[in-house]
């Protein structure tokens, strides 16, 4: 009975959505360890453990950078094995280094915990998570993927706002085993809830039939690989995205990382700035979702221009009404309400350059760049902060470089092509 219930053209609506719901909470997870947590769980460890938090926050870089390879390598991962395996195995490796986190008495243990941390996120965010969108929604991946990013700006008002009103009171210790517990029991519900692509189970992608064309664009899964690394990073188009997206990723991750320390700085008390934090979240969960829209309906190329120029407007509007109180949120919040796309819009434009088959192959070498280009995100908050003795010009430096993005994404090429043929 239960293999009649897949068989090959038959329809399920929640077979299909419940893959959105697990890249939804595999972000949830991301936001509150990567994104917007971390700037928490720097205060939280630093309150702990008496180290500075500028120190803590830039070596982040130090932890980014080492870990960088395993982005290549869970891509390697997932095109040889899927994505089940990969995501159960870095959920469960987070959670044992959020229990180390939490029992940590030194710079060394931070540094041990954001090699951990950022080394895994892949397996189960945006090289994993994507993959298995990619393979299940090639033709809706843009909103589907606005859903399942938004996952990150959730983690403001539910994960990071228990970090912080729990860890005074029953410890920072205790936060960290509650979230390692939740985060390993989601890696080991994914080995039975996880299937890397519709076909597997008697599905198709979307729901719907492939035509000729779609089916050179998006069959095959995740196994071919058309690609080399030298075609890729060799490309003009390659290096746009590595550099683009990669300043687009400082952007983002900076943005939501420097907020509460910017709060802080403008008067506010913790718990009012990681409030603001969750109210920028929610705006950022329908910038996602719009974006994602945006990227169905225009394009993806149109859709990260407008994200790019979004940050642009957004940011430098924010570092020009600094000195009026309350205004610069207004351009803040704009632009941290488009950036909640960043992640859906970096996958999105990869299956849209070179389809589906080779999209797990692709991300792991175009997304190493442009982590090596992200990972400068932690140093370069610490080195302007202190150089300037302000956080306000932090923000007007990520809308510099989002002016830059903006060009390398107009001038480069966004559509279909096959491999060259070597």
């Amino acid at each position: 009975m239960g293999r009649m219930l897949f068989m090959a053209g038959e329809k399920s609506f929640l077979r299909g959505y419940s893959m959105v719901l697990h890249s939804f909470l595999m972000y949830w997870i991301y936001g509150t360890l990567i994104g917007g947590g971390l700037s928490v769980l720097v205060a939280q460890y630093c309150r702990m453990t008496g180290l500075n938090p500028n120190l803590v926050t830039s070596v982040n870089t130090v932890g980014g950078f080492l870990s960088v390879a395993m982005t290549f390598l869970i891509g390697r991962w997932v095109i040889a094995r899927g994505v089940r395996g990969i995501t159960a195995f870095s959920c469960i490796g987070t959670a044992v280094g959020l229990c180390i986190l939490g029992n940590g008495t030194s710079l060394g243990i931070y540094i041990l915990w954001s090699v951990v941390s950022q080394g895994l996120y892949n397996g189960y965010s945006f090289t994993a998570t994507n993959a298995l969108i990619a393979n299940w929604f090639p033709r809706k991946k843009g909103w589907v993927m606005g859903i399942t990013t938004a996952g990150m700006m959730a983690a403001s008002f539910t994960s990071v706002l228990f970090i912080t009103v729990y860890s005074p009171k029953i410890g920072f210790t205790n936060v960290c085993y509650v979230l390692a517990a939740v985060i390993a029991m989601l890696g080991i519900v994914s080995l039975k809830w996880i299937v890397d692509t519709p076909e597997q189970c008697g599905l198709l992608p979307d729901n719907m039939p492939l035509t000729e064309r779609e089916q050179q664009e998006f069959g095959g899964g995740t196994a071919r690989q058309d690609w080399t690394a030298r075609n890729l990073i060799g490309s003009k188009d390659g290096m746009c995205y590595i550099v683009g997206f990669g300043l687009l990723f400082i952007a983002t991750t900076g943005g939501i990382t420097a907020f509460v320390p910017y709060m802080l700085e403008r008067g506010y008390s913790q718990v009012d700035a990681v409030g603001l934090m969750s109210l920028t979240s929610l705006f950022s969960l329908a910038g996602s979702f719009i974006m994602g829209v945006l990227d169905t309906r225009l394009g993806t190329k149109k859709a990260s221009l407008i994200f790019a120029a979004l940050y642009v407007i957004g940011y430098s509007g924010a570092f020009a009404l600094t000195g009026i109180d309350k205004l610069f949120l207004l351009p803040l919040w704009l632009a941290m309400a488009s950036g909640g796309a960043n992640a859906n819009l970096m996958a999105s434009t990869l299956v849209s350059q070179y389809g589906r088959a080779n999209y797990a192959s692709v991300w792991s070498v175009l997304f190493t760049g442009a982590s090596l280009i992200r990972n400068l995100c932690y140093l370069l908050i610490g080195a302007i902060a202190s150089l300037s003795g302000t956080y306000a010009r932090v923000y007007l430096f990520w809308g510099i470089i989002s002016a830059f993005s903006f060009v390398l994404l107009a001038v480069s090429n966004f559509k279909y092509r096959p491999a060259p043929q070597n």
